[in-house]
């Protein structure tokens, strides 16, 4: 598999005290800080939301600033709007929405449901102004305006108290100075900043579709539609659940449909499929021995859990020695891989703290990998089990990892 990357051009936006307030963000194909011409407008938001927004997690761009992101009118009617976090995003009607009844609905609709909207490349139409109940931000380009109609139309939209003006395409000290007398609180424009490139690693469909799953499966109550529809995406997948499905029964009566097997498989034994599957399927060309080490960590670590009952929950264990080399396999930070996944904290403390219970279990499985015999030694003694038993232990893992990336 070769390697895929996103790209995204995150512009500032600030504040008359020149903060950061939030930053627009502008689809990229490359390395190249331009819009490329081949794709359309509505391509270009519909993949870079699904890149920022379900691929990453969008605080690892911006933080906990606003976004601005361009919207063409075909993106409003077909509602990818609706999953977009209200209270970070703000929607940018692009300049070539026609102020009609039909948008006009939707803006309403989505400024009750909490949107910031902002006019995006404002021509100042009289069509507009009934829209202006329902918008946060008129955005002035202030190449396409001279400055004294950009004022007249301000002064006399002072009525609107829930309008913020922002000057855009501010490239000079004078510019900027200009904007703020004719009362933009608002400002964007290479004077401040370029738009800058953050690149980042892309996630196959494939990958995206174990992600999905991922996140369905660590609800409460799994939603056993969702899974199937999921399944059902990915060929490669639903054979995985088949085969793991048929394995689970041991030789009983084969299995040969998606709900058979997720309701056959029960709730348990589905995460740990679908664990299993996250684990081996988001690295880009790793090596399949930290696909098998990480199985073996696992495998080891629920052991170990098992061993001390009661202090720890296996499962979880199991999960913890699964993830704790996610960094390596995906080539990405540990926190922000940590931030995406929807598990325990207590996980979580594991592996980015080295706090708590299962800390040690990784750490007794690392020292082993090390061959560190008497440490290994001095953690079974901790935990109370023999050096003998410790060994059998790691070999049934190491043994169940290998039959288990065969399979």
């Amino acid at each position: 598999m070769s390697e895929m990357f996103s790209y995204v051009a995150k512009q500032p936006i600030l504040d008359a005290n020149k903060v950061t307030i939030g930053y627009e963000l502008l689809y990229r194909n490359g390395l190249t800080n331009a819009y490329p011409k081949e794709i359309t407008a509505e391509a270009a938001t519909a993949t870079l939301i699904t890149q920022q927004f379900i691929d990453n997690k969008i605080s690892s761009l911006v933080g906990d600033r606003l976004c601005f992101i361009n919207f063409p009118y075909p993106l409003f009617v077909h509602n990818i709007i609706d999953f977009l976090p209200v209270n970070q995003v703000v929607i940018e009607v692009l300049e070539d929405c026609v102020p009609n009844d039909t948008l006009f609905d939707l803006i309403k609709g989505l400024k009750a449901k909490g949107f910031r909207i902002a006019l995006d490349d404002f021509n100042m139409s009289p069509d507009w102004e009934r829209f202006l109940l329902f918008i946060d931000i008129i955005k002035f380009d202030f190449r396409a305006y001279p400055v004294p109609v950009i004022r007249n139309y301000i002064v006399k939209h002072t009525r609107f108290v829930n309008l913020s003006f922002l000057a855009e395409k501010i490239e000079t000290p004078e510019d900027f100075l200009a904007a703020q007398e004719i009362g933009c609180t608002l400002y964007q424009g290479y004077f401040f900043s370029k738009p800058i490139i953050v690149k980042d690693r892309a996630l196959s469909q494939n990958q995206m579709t174990v992600m999905q799953l991922f996140r369905e499966v660590a609800s409460i109550e799994i939603n056993y539609d969702a899974v199937e529809k999921l399944l059902k995406q990915d060929l490669s997948l639903a054979y995985k659940l088949l085969r793991y499905a048929n394995n689970v029964r041991y030789g009983s009566e084969p299995i040969t449909s998606f709900r058979h097997a997720v309701v056959y498989m029960g709730k348990q034994e589905l995460r740990r499929f679908v664990y299993l599957i996250s684990a081996t399927s988001l690295g880009n060309d790793a090596p399949s021995e930290l696909y098998q080490m990480s199985l073996t960590r696992a495998s080891f670590c629920e052991m170990l859990s098992k061993e001390r009952k009661g202090h720890t929950d296996p499962d979880e264990s199991f999960l913890c020695g699964l993830f704790s080399l996610l960094d390596t396999i995906m080539q990405k930070d540990m926190k922000e891989i940590m931030d995406e996944m929807p598990i325990a904290a207590s996980i979580k403390d594991a592996i980015l703290k080295n706090k708590g219970e299962m800390a040690f279990y990784l750490n007794f499985v690392k020292d082993y990998e090390n061959l560190d015999f008497d440490t290994v030694s001095l953690r079974a003694k901790r935990l109370g089990i023999t050096d003998a038993r410790a060994i059998e232990m790691y070999q049934q893992s190491s043994e169940w990892a290998g039959k288990f990336m065969k399979s």
